[in-house]
């Protein structure tokens, strides 16, 4: 027997201008799931309008009246692990950050550079210099992304892991969005705690990527990891 349960993703939480950052629209359907869920996009997600998930069994369903937006599903695809980025290292990569200008999506909630401080995350990442396919950012949690216990809400660790693995590779030259994602979660983030995002390229063709994302603090300890896969928006998404 499922449950319905309404979900509403607010027009502050945009990816492309007209709807949702995929890693936090993922993050938010994957926390209605009683178990570790892989994600898989089928529409882009509608900003402030009334969605429907529909949970139980093995999958679930996010509905936009009735067009499947969403399926969430156990996965036995594991997450390859990820070296550390020191955090003055990823601070010196946000200068080479590509999304600077051209970037596709310059009002995304995770990375557009046209965001305000305390309004998206700003994450800028540039490449790590010995470390072929590699990007790395810091990020610092702020309070506005708190739950009740004080810890940072998994959908915002979700969009973190989301948007620097598509800027493994050229997202100016060729857009693509996310189609695909898994997250395991460790340990979530506090607010105010400096944080690096790590991201490396797996695999590329002209159907799109795969890459492999991780959350660390700032000692080299893991917080979070993350696979996903992304397809030129023309393909649709999932």
């Amino acid at each position: 027997m499922s449950e319905s349960v309404p979900l509403t993703i607010g027009a502050r939480f945009n990816g492309p201008d007209d709807s949702a950052n995929g890693g936090y629209a993922c993050g938010l359907f994957a926390g209605l799931c009683p178990s570790p869920v892989a994600v898989t996009l089928h529409i882009p997600p509608r900003l402030d309008v009334p969605l429907r998930a529909e949970v139980g069994g093995r999958r679930a369903h996010l509905w936009d009246g009735d067009r499947l937006v969403a399926t969430a599903a156990p996965t036995r695809h594991g997450v390859a692990p990820l070296d550390p980025v020191a955090l003055s290292a990823a601070r010196a990569t946000t200068s080479r950050y590509r999304g600077r200008q051209g970037h596709p999506y310059p009002h995304c909630f995770a990375c557009g550079p046209d965001r305000a401080a305390g309004d998206g995350l700003l994450l800028a990442p540039g490449p790590v210099p010995g470390r072929v396919d590699t990007v790395a950012c810091p990020w610092t949690p702020d309070e506005g992304l708190l739950d009740a216990d004080g810890h940072v809400r998994p959908e915002f660790v979700w969009a973190a892991l989301d948007c620097p693995s598509g800027w493994t590779a050229d997202l100016v030259a060729a857009p693509k969005v996310l189609g695909w994602m898994r997250v395991e979660l460790t340990r979530l983030p506090l607010a105010g705690q400096d944080c690096v995002v790590v991201a490396t390229l797996d695999s590329a063709d002209g159907h799109g990527l795969a890459a492999t994302s991780a959350l660390f603090d700032d000692g080299g300890g893991l917080l979070a990891r993350a696979t996903t896969r992304w397809y030129p928006p023309s393909a649709g998404v999932g």
